[in-house]
Formats: C-alpha cells, sequence, structure tokens
C-alpha cells in the first residue's frame, strides 16, 4: 500500500512540474511577441495613384513622422514589423510586405502582407 501511494505521489508531482513548465513556456513566448521590433514609414510621393502607394520605394523610413489627420483620402504612416524591412543605416521596404491599396479617386493604404500593420491615412491635403 506505501509503494502505491509513493507511485501516486511521484505521479502527481511529475504531472504538476508538466503542467508549470506548460504555462511558463507559453507566458514567455507571450512576451516575445510584444516585443517585436517595428519600423514607421510615411508615404514620400505627391502621385496617389493605387499603383505608386503600392510601390515600396515611395515609403520612406521615419520614426518621427508626425500624426495624421484620420481620414481615407490619402496615405499618410505605417508602422511595418522588422521581418518586412530591410534594415541598416537606412531602412526601406521590402517588396514581400505586398502593400494594398483602393482608391477613392486618391489611393490609399488598406492592407499588406504584414497582418500586425499600423496604417495611418489621412484627410486630403
Amino acid at each position: 500500500m506505501k509503494t502505491s501511494l509513493k507511485n501516486l505521489n511521484k505521479g502527481l508531482i511529475a504531472a504538476v512540474f508538466g503542467l508549470v513548465l506548460v504555462f511558463a513556456g507559453s507566458a514567455f513566448k507571450a512576451d516575445n511577441a510584444e516585443k517585436r521590433v517595428q519600423y514607421k514609414f510615411r508615404y514620400n510621393s505627391t502621385n496617389y495613384s493605387q499603383a505608386a502607394v503600392e510601390t515600396e520605394s515611395n515609403w520612406i523610413h521615419d520614426e518621427s513622422a508626425p500624426d495624421c489627420e484620420a481620414g481615407l483620402e490619402e496615405p499618410c504612416t505605417i508602422v511595418v514589423d522588422q521581418s518586412f524591412v530591410n534594415t541598416g543605416s537606412t531602412p526601406t521596404l521590402k517588396s514581400t510586405l505586398n502593400l494594398i491599396a483602393s482608391s477613392t479617386p486618391s489611393a490609399y493604404v488598406t492592407g499588406s502582407s504584414d497582418n500586425t500593420m499600423a496604417i495611418a491615412n489621412r484627410v486630403a491635403q
């Protein structure tokens, strides 16, 4: 009887320890996801066609870009994950970002391959 109680206790301790490891592991994964590096870019063209807005080279890295007056008339800024950025002394957007724009009549950003991207469009200037 003593042997089965010892085995039962060992089993319970192992199960509790396993649960602690599972919860501790998921807590660290959530912290890493929140600490992803992101870059802010602003639109740097006077051409507001859909093709121009979707062209990554028309966006320049600018962490100090001012906030935009919200609206759906012209592109303003985007904040993207580092995995979509060519890092270096002058960060640029990778073509894998695949910007998506809509037109009414000027184009503005509606999405991209980065599902965490923050979009700030503005009213026409």
